[in-house]
C-alpha cells in the first residue's frame, strides 16, 4: 500500500495501512507457496500458472511497499514460503539455493523500488523489466538447484513420462508411430520396415522373408543404440519405461563431482535460454502487473498523488 501524507516539503510516502500491507504480502506469499508446492509434486502446468501469479504479485508488492525495512521483510517472507516445499534438513544445496533466492529477490525488489522513485511518470514495462532480471534468475536458479541437486541427481518416473510426452510431437515428425506408450520393439521394426520399403530386393521377397529381414535389422538397430548409449534396451517395454531406465542409469553412474559439474552446465544453459527470450516474459508480466494495479486502484486499495520534487542542475558559470 502506498499512502501519502502532505507536509510543507510536498508529498512524502508513508508506510500505509498495516492491514493492506499484510494482505498484499500474504497474497504474494501464499501464491509463492502454492506454486512451489505444485512444482515439488511434479504438477508443472498448474505450478507455472501459480508462478506467473506469484511473480505478478511480487512485482506489485515491490512497487507499492516504500519502506526499505518492510520491503526486505516481505521479500524474505516470500522467499521462505517459496522454499518450504523443497526444504531438506542439513542440505547444502538447498541452503545455497535459498540464499541465492533471497539475495536476488531482494536485489530485484530494491532495484524496482529505486527505479520507481526516480520516475516522474510510472512506466510499468520498464519497472517490470528491471525487477524481472533478478527475479527470474532467482526463481530459475533456485528451482534448478533444488530439483536437480537436492534430489540426488535422479529423475522420477512421472517427470520422465512428462518429458517423453512433451517431446513426442517433435520426435513424431521424424519417426512415424513414436509415442510414449509405444512398444519399443515394435517401433524399431516399424522404423526398419520404412527404411527398407524403398529397396527393390526387399519388396521382391516373400512376406515371411520380409518379416525375418525386418526382425534381424531391428535387432541390429537395437544393438547399435545399446552400444551408443551403454544401456540395455527392453524390446518388450514401452518407450517411457526404457527412457526412465536409460536416464536414471546414466545419472546414477555419474560421480558426485560430475553431477555437480553437469548440474551447473544444465542450470547455466537453462538460465541463458530464458534470458534469451526475456522480452517474451516481462512484456506479458508488465500487462498483468498493470491490470492488478488498475484493479487495486479501482478497489481503492491504493491511492495516487502528485509529488513536488527538486532537481540539481550543473551548468557553466
Amino acid at each position: 500500500m502506498v499512502s501519502v501524507e502532505v507536509n510543507k516539503g510536498g508529498v512524502k510516502q508513508g508506510s500505509g495501512s498495516p492491514l493492506k500491507f499484510y494482505i498484499l504480502v500474504a497474497l504474494a506469499t501464499l501464491t509463492g507457496l502454492g506454486a512451489s508446492y505444485l512444482f515439488s509434486t511434479g504438477s508443472f502446468l498448474y505450478g507455472t500458472v501459480l508462478l506467473v501469479l506469484f511473480l505478478t504479485l511480487f512485482v506489485t508488492e515491490s512497487l507499492l511497499i516504500s519502506s526499505r525495512f518492510h520491503l526486505i521483510a516481505a521479500v524474505v517472507l516470500n522467499s521462505v514460503a517459496f522454499a518450504i516445499p523443497f526444504a531438506k534438513p542439513f542440505s547444502l544445496f538447498f541452503l545455497g539455493g535459498f540464499i541465492i533466492l533471497v539475495l536476488f529477490l531482494i536485489n530485484g525488489a530494491y532495484s524496482g523500488r529505486r527505479e520507481m522513485d526516480n520516475m516522474v511518470k510510472i512506466h510499468f514495462t520498464r519497472l517490470v523489466r528491471v525487477i524481472s532480471r533478478s527475479m527470474i534468475t532467482a526463481v530459475v536458479v533456485f528451482l534448478s538447484v533444488v530439483i536437480i541437486l537436492n534430489n540426488n541427481f535422479s529423475a522420477s518416473r512421472a517427470s520422465i513420462n512428462r518429458l517423453v510426452d512433451i517431446t513426442t510431437p517433435i520426435i513424431s515428425r521424424f519417426v512415424n508411430g513414436f509415442s510414449g506408450g509405444a512398444n519399443t520393439g515394435e517401433l524399431l521394426k516399424s522404423i526398419t520396415e520404412k527404411e527398407l520399403s524403398g529397396d527393390k530386393n526387399f519388396i521382391a521377397l516373400s512376406v515371411r522373408d520380409r518379416r525375418t529381414v525386418v526382425e534381424n535389422q531391428a535387432n541390429e538397430l537395437k544393438l547399435k543404440i545399446e552400444e551408443l548409449t551403454g544401456i540395455t534396451i527392453d524390446s518388450g517395454a514401452s518407450i517411457r519405461e526404457n527412457a526412465y531406465e536409460m536416464i536414471n542409469t546414466k545419472l546414477s553412474s555419474l560421480t558426485p563431482k560430475a553431477q555437480i559439474y553437469w548440474s551447473m552446465v544444465l542450470i547455466a544453459v537453462l538460465w541463458l535460454s530464458i534470458q534469451s527470450v526475456e522480452f517474451l516474459i516481462y512484456l506479458p508480466l508488465a500487462v498483468l502487473v498493470f491490470l492488478v494495479y488498475e484493479l487495486l486502484f479501482a478497489m481503492k486499495f491504493i491511492t495516487m498523488q502528485m509529488e513536488m520534487r527538486s532537481k540539481e542542475v550543473i551548468s557553466l558559470r
